[in-house]
């Protein structure tokens, strides 16, 4: 792949000016249309084409911009062809001017009167300014408190707060509304429709669109093409609030990332949703009165009745052999699979829906309500059920797999890993074909079942008549957009209904300020959680062992390299520092450090490795006779292909039988595949911030969530990752018991209460000593449940963690988990009742789906962070590079996937010193994160970060404040201040306030990052050097020379310890040490020579050498 460079893009608009636009040479004419949405000149423009001097008019999309010469380009504005067209142009202006009115905050919530207004802390930890917070008398609190956090420095985030940082409600909105009207008199031949526009001023403009744009009613000579245009010329008050609008998205951000296009897709609402007069709000991306949508293809029913069944089966069949074939077959593949998703999500929240509104009850608990055949699609609803102590069977793999097979689940995904290739997703149809849809206490899975075989499943042929030589192609559309409107489930959300009688209200606000004893909601959600517990507590422990199929992928790869490492172990003892992976968190003034694994990690692989080996020997000791069984056994489940693989790995695995190759599997698991995991959590290679990207972790290597206590054991020496497990078995044991009382909620009526009642129960601070006894029970009730679940489901003992749990942590996990959207406001979590069921908004779909993506790109992306860790910054653009190109081959350019190339490549080229390059790459990752994953994701968290540390280095430092104070807000309400990624987000702030001149301020920044690393990571990490040497640099700004020499020695001891002298860190450590050294000199010399005060202007690079 060819390294990519910027190109500026000129582009002549409508008005005669030119803008010039930064674009990328891998862009298309796609992704400048793009830019041009994101520039405050061009963004009010849809209905154009671009033209060329050379190329001629309406450029076709795909062109790539490398391919214009000269790069200049021209807009020319189109007539509106069809009535959508029009429609999306007023649907552009409503969402430009939407961050006027969208995000303001809502007027004081109805039901805060109740609440006592005291901060959304919980009651039992100590402040973490108190003396125990630096970790000696905090010792008495658990790892988990909020006492070892780092003092915030700032004020404390509030979760009311949400989306100040995208609300523009300071300014005047342009306009008020814009309405469709009844047509009055005849239509002009070409009108379309007729809108009324309230413009700021109150003035009501009568707009008629047409084929040729718009104009005012009864003056068709005043024809505009655009409505912002028109709407300029007819109000100087809009035009002058409009400009205002620009300045302040310029100021916001000059890059672009400007504040539209949002989709309501977290579990906070977006206050339009709450105070909205209109009877469905929307924000105009999504606003169907306006040709909004969620997003997604497959929404009419138009796909239901495709032939699934044999398109599958021909994309099993598809060639794959060389990376080209697998290019094509992979687009198809991610193309048809979404399709597919999309079709059963929209086909399964419908039908959820209808039963939610024609039947109050629909049979008993656990009951099938529903199953139908449309096509291929075999459809089954069931009714969930009111127990949450049950294990919910709702695996994809577990619905993909018949019953009769002769292999068991995990048997079958062992031999699946184990044979894997870059085609293991592809080729597992009955996989690929299942979405499960848990939704308003019923789940619905929709499954892929013609009567084509799977042709992964061994020796079975398949029925279709085609000719393997001549594989028929699968006819399947490109997505419109580049992909950039993928499905939001949230918008599949059903409404609670709202109380609009303010009688019903003022009533019911009497009742809820009333002990809870004889209210409904609350006697239910006690009823289901004490029944559940009894039952939980009677039932037997259990446990099968489910085995993924990504854990025999991880047990391959390690073959694999304990292959590599025998023939490579000599080289290995000579490059032995080239292993280490780079410091988490961007910018730090030490960024090329690099982390090294603990020596006795190198120690537990040998021992593992021996204790392998000889269990090998232990089991291949049998007689012949079995080994022949078991060697046929093996072959006839799997292909020849794939046997062939086993064999090839010379670890004698295929001539095991399949129940010892269980056992060894699970011996694996909890001798390598658990410990591994833990290590890769201390050297900062793998760093979840919250229990999603913790479960993506242990999946991704094949671990199961039951071993989070194992996990919690394991990781003894890191209190963040015991933190971060503990909260996730906490928020799954609260999910099982919403699921189960909204599964007994027979009325919709009742079902916002009844929610926010339980939230109550598990979340509110019972006050024990005044109250009746109704709280004491209650809390003791929640207290033994999670004692229990912990216990049963996790083997892990609750001790005193649950007083110091971080609430506003479990609020947003269970939303998530549970698919509850809420009112953003401050929610006081010291009080018996924070909720009201009035914050409780609206339930979402949860959708369970294989994700589908090329595992050849995924590779190429992993040896990038090989190479960038090992500081081969030339090998690491080249595998970002082929990477990125290869994922939008098969994704398009505006997946969540392709965001995490364009991330990835964009720290690479930040550490070549690209810094211009690497935030257009990042800029394009954070549009997508914000728009595909949610706007508190971690990975649009980790945008914000590293955006920030680019716009630092590109000298806009009052923007990188903004989005690095983004980033630790969210942060705040994932992991807490105890946390590597909160310090190094603590140094990325420390160097910005160093840059606006506040050392003072960047130095209380620094210190509590050093000993948040201390705590967390030891005093012997490179994290922690980076810390030290972080310190030094911000001393010698304050010509503190004699300080900075004596962080920088300690910095330099921890390299020399991990790292050895040879390393081109500690050498840099050294020079800097050196540096302070002569500075410091300098500076005691300097009053007896009269010379003027040392030049402290190098410092303030605070670069280490790249590696």
């Amino acid at each position: 792949a060819v390294v990519p460079s910027v190109v500026d893009v000129a582009v002549t608009t409508p008005y005669e000016s030119q803008v010039t636009l930064k674009g990328i040479s891998t862009d298309r004419v796609l992704d400048v249309r793009k830019l041009l949405a994101s520039n405050v000149e061009t963004c009010h423009l849809t209905n154009y084409s671009l033209s060329h001097v050379v190329r001629g008019r309406r450029l076709e999309e795909g062109v790539e911009i490398v391919a214009l010469k000269p790069c200049a380009l021209t807009i020319v504005e189109e007539e509106y062809a069809t009535e959508e067209a029009a429609v999306a142009h007023v649907r552009r202006l409503l969402d430009i001017a939407a961050c006027t009115t969208a995000f303001a905050k809502a007027k004081q919530h109805k039901s805060s009167s109740k609440h006592a207004q005291r901060p959304a802390t919980p009651p039992s930890p100590p402040p973490a300014s108190s003396p125990g917070a630096n970790g000696v008398g905090a010792g008495e609190a658990p790892a988990i408190s909020e006492a070892h956090d780092m003092v915030a420095i700032g004020p404390p985030p509030k979760i009311g707060e949400f989306y100040d940082f995208f609300s523009f409600a300071h300014l005047t909105p342009p306009l008020h509304f814009i309405r469709r009207k009844e047509r009055n008199g005849a239509a002009q031949d070409g009108d379309y429709f007729e809108i009324e526009v309230k413009v700021c001023n109150g003035k009501l403009l009568h707009i008629v669109a047409s084929v040729k744009g718009f104009y005012l009613v009864g003056k068709p000579h005043t024809v505009s093409r655009s409505l912002v245009d028109l709407l300029q010329q007819l109000s100087s008050g809009f035009a002058n609030a409009y400009e205002a609008l620009t300045k302040a998205f310029v100021d916001h951000n000059k890059f672009g990332n400007l504040p539209f296009g949002f989709r309501a897709n977290t579990w906070l609402v977006p206050p339009i949703y709450v105070d909205s007069a209109t009877k469905s709000p929307a924000l105009p991306a999504e606003d169907e009165n306006w040709g909004g949508n969620g997003g997604g293809c497959g929404r009419d029913g138009k796909h239901d009745r495709r032939r699934w069944a044999r398109e599958f089966s021909i994309l099993a069949r598809m060639p794959s052999k060389t990376e080209e074939e697998r290019v094509i077959r992979d687009r198809k593949a991610f193309l048809l699979h979404n399709l597919f998703v999309d079709t059963a999500i929209f086909r399964a929240a419908s039908t959820i829906r209808r039963l939610v509104d024609t039947s109050p009850q629909t049979g008993p608990d656990g009951s099938l309500v529903l199953e139908e055949r449309v096509g291929d699609l075999h459809i089954t609803v069931k009714k969930d059920e009111a127990d949450a102590s049950l294990k919910l069977e709702d695996k994809v793999d577990g619905v993909a797999i018949y019953q009769t097979d002769a292999m068991d689940i995990s048997q079958r995904n062992l031999l699946k890993g184990l044979t894997s290739d870059e085609s293991v997703v592809a080729k597992d149809s009955s996989t690929l074909g299942v979405v499960i849809v848990k939704h308003c206490g019923y789940t619905a899975t929709v499954k892929v079942s013609g009567r084509t075989k799977n042709s992964s499943d061994g020796k079975q042929t398949s029925d279709i008549s085609d000719h393997l030589d001549e594989i028929p192609n699968i006819d399947v559309d490109d997505h419109p957009d580049g992909g950039s409107n993928a499905l939001n489930p949230h918008s599949l959300r059903i409404p609670l209904p709202k109380i609009i009688n303010p009688e019903i209200a003022a009533s019911n606000q009497h009742l809820a300020s009333k002990p809870h004893v004889d209210n409904y909601a609350r006697k239910l959600a006690c009823t289901v959680l004490e029944t559940s517990l009894r039952k939980l507590e009677n039932t037997p422990n259990k446990n099968p062992r489910r085995i993924r199929w990504e854990l025999g992928s991880s047990w391959l790869q390690h073959f694999q390299k304990k292959d590599a490492s025998v023939s490579e172990d000599s080289e290995k003892n000579a490059k032995k520092s080239e292993k280490d992976s780079s410091v988490k968190g961007l910018g730090k003034h030490f960024e090329q450090l690099r982390k090294i694994n603990k020596k006795e990690s190198t120690i537990e692989d040998a021992k593992i490795v021996k204790e392998e080996s000889d269990s090998n020997c232990l089991l291949t000791n049998g007689t012949e006779k079995s080994e022949n069984v078991a060697f046929t056994e093996i072959r006839n489940l799997i292909t020849e292909d794939a046997f062939c693989r086993l064999k090839s790995l010379e670890a004698g695995l295929h001539q095991k039988s399949l129940e010892e190759l269980t056992k060894m599997a699970h011996k694996f698991y909890d001798d390598t595949a658990l410990p591994k995991l833990v290590a890769d959590f201390a050297s900062l290679e793998l760093s979840p911030v919250d229990g999603r990207t913790m479960t993506d972790f242990m999946h991704t290597r094949g671990l199961n969530m039951c071993s989070l206590g194992r996990v919690v054991e394991l990781a003894e020496k890191l209190p963040h990752i015991q933190s971060i497990c503990i909260h996730e078995m906490v928020i799954r044991a609260f999910k099982h018991v919403i699921r189960a009382v909204i599964a007994a909620v027979d009325d919709m009526q009742n079902m916002s209460a009844v929610i926010a009642e339980t939230l109550n129960i598990l979340l509110g601070s019972p006050r024990l000593e005044n109250d009746l006894d109704t709280d004491a029970n209650e809390h003791n009730l929640r207290l033994k449940w999670v004692e229990s679940f912990l216990s049963e489901r996790y083997c892990w003992t609750l001790k005193d963690e649950f007083a110091h749990l971080r609430k506003p942590i479990i609020l947003r996990g269970l939303c998530s988990k549970v698919g509850l959207e809420l009112v953003a406001r401050d929610y006081d979590m010291n009080s018996p009742n924070p909720f009201d069921k009035s914050d409780i908004v609206n339930i979402v779909p949860i959708c369970k789906h294989v994700v589908y993506s090329s595992i050849d790109s995924r590779n190429l992306l992993e040896s990038s962070k090989m190479a960038l860790d090992k500081g081969k910054l030339d090998d690491a653009v080249n595998y970002g590079a082929k990477a990125l190109s290869k994922v939008i081959a098969v994704c398009g350019p505006y997946h969540r996937l392709t965001a995490n190339a364009y991330s990835l490549l964009a720290v690479v080229l930040y550490h070549t010193g690209d810094f211009n390059q690497a935030t257009i790459y990042q800029q394009k990752a954070l549009d997508i994160n914000e728009r595909e994953l949610g706007l508190d994701h971690p990975e649009t968290m980790k945008s914000y970060g590293d955006l920030s540390v680019f716009y630092y280095r590109l000298q806009h430092i009052e923007m990188a404040l903004k989005y690095v104070n983004r980033a630790l807000y969210l942060l705040q309400f994932s992991c807490g201040l105890s946390h590597p990624n909160s310090a190094a987000t603590y140094i990325n702030v420390a160097m910005m306030e160093e840059g606006m001149g506040n050392v003072h301020v960047a130095l209380r920044y620094l210190h509590e990052a050093l000993k948040c690393n201390k705590r967390l990571l030891g005093a012997d990490h490179i994290q922690t050097a980076a810390s030290y040497h972080a310190i030094a640099i911000a001393l010698s700004m304050m010509d503190a020379y004699s300080l900075s020499v004596q962080h920088e020695q300690t910095t330099l001891q921890i390299l020399q310890e991990k790292l050895g002298d040879d390393d081109l860190r500690t050498q840099d450590a050294a020079a800097w040490l050196e540096y302070f050294d002569s500075k410091a000199l300098e500076q005691q010399e300097a009053p007896r020579r009269g010379i003027p005060k040392p030049d402290s202007s190098i410092a303030s690079k605070g670069h280490l050498r790249s590696t």
